[in-house]
């Protein structure tokens, strides 16, 4: 069984070796859907009885892995603009190019990460394994990007 919760959020990037805009610095309103796959919990009276896992804490996990993107400016390391751009407050450098298709990897793997450290709230304390499955990014209302 699935369980998709909603993000958005607003950031900056450009792709240095672009022909187009992209090469511009620009922005984006983001949104991903992040899916949660694994057993629905059958304990009879348990408060995530009939659930995968409580949106609650997912919630909580993807609004905390935002925190660190959200208002920032995301640019490659070996772009010819970090020298200039790189002590400027709000600038993320990152190892790969900012593309959508590049966050949308390191989004999923970044949350698999947080999901596994939060064990305790996403799956001991519900026996059974949850996973994060799939996140689908979208840089606009019309195109995305999905991980798997």
């Amino acid at each position: 069984m699935d369980i998709t919760i909603r993000v958005e959020w607003d950031m900056g990037h450009r792709l240095p070796n672009h022909g187009g805009l992209c090469r511009n610095l620009h922005g984006h309103r983001y949104a991903a859907e992040v899916t949660l796959s694994g057993g629905i919990k059958d304990t009879p009276n348990a408060p995530d009885e009939g659930m995968v896992v409580d949106f609650g804490p997912v919630k909580t996990l993807c609004r905390k892995l935002l925190t660190k993107r959200d208002h920032q400016f995301l640019l490659c390391e070996g772009d010819p603009l970090v020298g200039v751009m790189a002590t400027l407050p709000g600038v993320v450098v990152v190892p790969w190019i900012p593309t959508a298709e590049n966050i949308a990897l390191d989004m999923l793997l970044r949350l698999r990460e947080q999901v596994a450290l939060a064990e305790t709230r996403l799956v001991a304390a519900q026996q059974r394994d949850i996973v994060v499955s799939r996140l689908r990014l979208y840089e606009t209302p019309t195109s995305w990007a999905e991980a798997s």
